[in-house]
């Protein structure tokens, strides 16, 4: 939609806006049960204050529902006298209806008028004709004792007929209402043809025809049944030659006549059947307010398209007309300013792409004369075939092109990259092409450069993320065993122990010693002492879950975390750990060793809450575990009262 036609709304002055609105809304809904219901056969006809609501939504926004509701409220109380539990839920429907439908439609319409597109009008029909009174038409169906509908047929007639009412009062009175609201009267996406005088004699006879048929023309053997569909023939001429405000206000002024007669049992509907006159005149407002709807959308849209059109023609006629001016002064004339041109500048027949003209610039380029004479074509220096072609037709669809890139040939055959700029132009009844060519084979080859130099940059980048992955996993690994150590333990378990603690689980300390480790080491040698704890560390990994962490403390010291573990399995997973290496020798350089390791275990939260002080009970387990003789385990001491359970047999399960 063009930006002169979105609303620029004003905010609503409260309480003013919303109390004048809450009685117009109660002043619709007394006019239409003053003058309409006693008149018609069904429920309602037409209810104005669906329109109204509607219209107040679109306006200024949710901000009205206070107004909506308590004038929907006094409708249903003061002047319809529903009870009311039954008032309120009718009530809620006529509030939240217009609420809901009037968001969707300022929400899809950016706060512009929703008349001037198909699609909006199209979305303002489902969403406010549709959607907006259904809802309103559900809430005074539930608002009506059950034992009024003896069936569901019953049920739905009346909720069609309540509905009906709802989408003829929106379908007639919300388009004024929103075009009333504008600042200004014009229509910008509709060329104006016609003359204030004409839209006033138009609009004069119209409303005088509707008169003579709506209040003084009695038709008995219903002869002129469709002659009130016809007044849609002057609405059409008015929304394609004035403006869309004035074809509905034209369509209000006959909807209205239409009404006033029908209620008043005057005109073509007076002699209608079974009293349905009312019922005649809101079908009327349906057909005829769709209609103008869709059909003045149409409009709209065929009118912005016809004036973007007329301008671009205008803009390339006046090109076109001042190119064959200075043709026909001179082609001398015509050559000096092709010349003059401060880039390359060939000119060439649109239909068959033959070279009439170039520049030196362009002759330089290519490398050869490019005169009339030698007969060359475009095609002569495009390298891909086609691409006249596909130029001819953009041109030929738009009339000029900018800034395309295309692959080009001199005589000599040198291929290089250049940007062409087409624009139409008309000699001697001829359609000819003046094409702007620069060579941008440098700037071709710099971007491939940086290409390359982004990838490998990438690549790089790449290299390093993997290099800074590699180090940050060699910060927490020990070299030599392949375990965590002890950075890596001071970070991991004080958190761990707090997450255990939260849950209220155990978990279990093993500190692990290898037995006379320095023996082994001046024995055997340090390689054979590496050996042995590269081993150690991998059966110990081996032997574990994969959720239990095993770190290098320091030296020949290993400290084993089991999470989740009570101090019952722990024991028994300790004394595995041990049978483990007790019972499998290790091979170390060329010797066999027969290795034994001492165990200290203490377990949270029985021995420490913290783990420095759970560290140093499995440290001090550990102390006694080696001065007692070795090649066995030792638990922490416990408080007084507490007992060490005694070990369980080792499970797959450990």
């Amino acid at each position: 939609m063009p930006a002169s036609s979105r609303l620029h709304w004003r905010q609503p002055r409260r309480p003013l806006v919303l109390l004048a609105l809450g009685l117009l809304y109660g002043g619709c809904g007394w006019l239409m049960q003053r003058f309409f219901a006693p008149h018609d056969p069904f429920p309602a006809t037409i209810w104005l204050p669906a329109g109204l609501a509607l219209a107040a939504v679109i306006r200024w926004g949710p901000r009205v529902w206070p107004a909506l509701l308590l004038g929907a409220l006094a409708v249903q109380t003061l002047i319809l006298a529903t009870p009311w539990p039954g008032a309120l839920l009718a009530s809620l429907g006529a509030a939240v209806g217009p609420l809901l439908g009037g968001m969707l439609i300022r929400r899809h319409c950016s706060g512009g008028l929703p008349f001037y597109r198909l699609g909006d009008v199209l979305h303002f029909l489902w969403a406010g004709v549709g959607l907006s009174t259904l809802i309103a038409a559900a809430g005074c169906l539930l608002a009506q004792p059950w034992w009024r509908f003896p069936g569901l047929g019953d049920a739905l007639r009346h909720l069609f007929a309540i509905w009906l009412a709802n989408a003829a009062g929106t379908l007639f009175f919300a388009p004024p209402l929103l075009f009333l609201s504008r600042r200004d009267g014009l229509d910008p996406a509709i060329p104006r043809h016609a003359s204030p005088l004409e839209v006033a004699t138009v609009s004069g006879a119209t409303l005088l025809t509707a008169a003579l048929l709506f209040l003084g023309l009695s038709d008995p053997h219903d002869l002129y049944a469709a002659a009130p569909y016809l007044l849609i023939i002057p609405l059409m001429w008015t929304a394609a030659r004035a403006s869309l405000r004035t074809a509905h206000w034209l369509a209000f002024g006959i909807l209205l006549l239409a009404l006033a007669g029908a209620a008043g049992g005057d005109g073509v509907f007076r002699d209608s059947p079974s009293g349905l006159a009312l019922l005649n005149a809101g079908m009327m407002v349906l057909s005829q307010s769709v209609t103008l709807l869709i059909m003045g959308a149409l409009i709209a849209e065929r009118g912005s398209a016809e004036e973007r059109l007329r301008r671009a023609n205008h803009g390339l006629e006046e090109k076109v007309a001042e190119r064959t001016a200075q043709l026909a002064e001179s082609e001398a004339r015509q050559k000096q300013l092709v010349d003059a041109a401060p880039f390359p500048l060939v000119l060439s027949r649109l239909s068959d792409g033959v070279i009439t003209y170039a520049n030196e610039r362009a002759e330089h380029m290519f490398k050869g004369r490019l005169d009339s004479m030698r007969g060359l074509t475009v095609d002569d220096f495009y390298v891909e075939a086609g691409t006249r072609d596909e130029v001819s037709a953009r041109l030929r669809d738009k009339g000029q092109l900018r800034d395309h890139e295309v692959r080009l040939q001199d005589t000599a055959g040198r291929v290089f990259w250049a940007l062409i700029s087409c624009t139409l132009v008309r000699s001697a009844g001829t359609l000819h092409v003046i094409t702007g060519i620069n060579d941008i084979s440098e700037r071709k080859r710099l971007e491939h450069s940086l290409k390359t130099a982004n990838e490998a940059l990438r690549q790089h980048l790449n290299e390093i993320e993997s290099r800074q992955s590699g180090l940050k996993e060699q910060l927490v690994r020990d070299p030599l065993t392949g375990v965590f150590n002890r950075r890596y333990l001071d970070e991991t378990l004080p958190r761990v122990m707090a997450h255990t603690l939260a849950l209220g689980k155990p978990l279990a300390l093993l500190m692990l010693d290898a037995d006379h480790f320095k023996r082994i080491n001046d024995t055997y040698g340090h390689k054979a002492g590496d050996c042995v704890l590269s081993t150690l560390g991998a059966r110990l990994r081996d032997s574990l879950r994969s959720n239990d962490i095993v770190c290098r403390y320091g030296g020949e010291e290993f400290l084993i975390v089991l999470p989740g573990m009570s101090l019952e399995h722990a024991i028994a997973k300790a004394e595995q750990l041990r049978r483990v290496v007790q019972q499998v020798p290790i091979e170390a350089l060329d010797h066999t060793l027969n290795v034994t390791v001492s165990i200290g275990l203490a377990c949270s939260p029985l021995h420490a809450e913290d783990a420095g002080c759970l560290i140093h009970a499995a440290d001090t387990a550990l102390y006694a575990a080696k001065s007692s003789g070795r090649d066995r385990l030792c638990v922490a001491e416990l408080p007084a009262g507490l007992e060490v359970p005694p070990p369980r047999p080792a499970t797959l399960a450990d």
